[in-house]
């Protein structure tokens, strides 16, 4: 049995009975990794409430190539993230990176520690914002997309012709309009869109209409290029927390 130290994001909860629940991390040093955490706390025993989705922890697991689940030892709060009971925006982002995160996270066996870093100093960044935070979570996916390897390779505009549709799946612009293709509109305006930053993205006056068709765009070419990677349950929950986000920051 070994010991391992690390910063940890936390993505999921599972209920595993009726006294324990199983968390899913990703870690740092160690990746993607599962524990079994009591469903009970206690001033002695406040471990279940450090491991809220999308906290960051720093961790100590015990680890035995005998199970399939490592043991806490030791958790400490890393970032603690206040602005989720505060911001109606960011309530409704956090249910969705938080499901996002775990889907796409739970699918890599070994660590990165670029992308830990990435997460991480994003979600710091996310915490603190206070312009662009009904496009946070846009920009976040683009940025991740060289992870993953999966970055667009945009052709040169002269390959583009008037009136043409860029696929999401062939990563091509074709005459007409096929499944998983952009409109002509769309096409015109995706240059634009894959310059967007976490400096810029304040300045992309999209509607939230806009911005839901973008964000399913986006988790089409996610699964597209990530066969593994399924569909979200959480979205329509994202639409309807949008909506009363939108009517209380007005």
């Amino acid at each position: 049995m070994g010991y391992t130290t690390t910063p940890a994001l936390v993505l999921h909860r599972t209920r595993y009975s009726d006294r324990y629940s199983i968390v899913h991390l990703y870690s740092r040093e160690i990746g993607y990794v599962c524990t079994l955490v009591p469903e009970t706390s206690s001033r002695k025993n406040a471990v279940r409430e450090h491991l809220r989705p999308l906290a960051e922890v720093e961790i100590t697991l015990s680890l035995s190539p005998q199970r399939d689940l490592a043991r806490i030892q030791e958790v400490h709060s890393l970032h603690p993230r206040h602005a989720v009971h505060t911001d109606p925006a960011k309530g409704a982002q956090a249910i969705f990176l938080s499901e996002f995160l775990y889907r796409i996270l739970s699918t890599t066996q070994t660590p990165d520690e670029e992308l830990y870093d990435y997460i991480s100093s994003s979600l710091v960044l996310w915490e603190g914002l206070s312009r662009g935070v009904a496009n946070f979570h846009l920009c976040f996916l683009l940025i991740l997309l060289p992870y993953f390897g999966i970055a667009p390779d945009l052709p040169d505009e002269e390959a583009r012709g008037d009136g043409s549709c860029f696929s999401l799946q062939e990563q091509c612009y074709l005459p007409h309009r096929e499944a998983y293709c952009l409109s002509p509109e769309e096409t015109q305006h995706l240059p634009l869109f894959l310059r967007m930053s976490y400096d810029t993205m304040h300045g992309f006056a999209y509607s939230r209409q806009q911005r839901g068709v973008i964000l399913d765009y986006l988790l089409d070419y996610y699964r597209l290029h990530l066969h593994s990677f399924p569909q979200l349950k959480c979205l329509p929950i994202l639409r309807q927390l949008g909506q009363s986000a939108e009517r209380e920051t007005r």
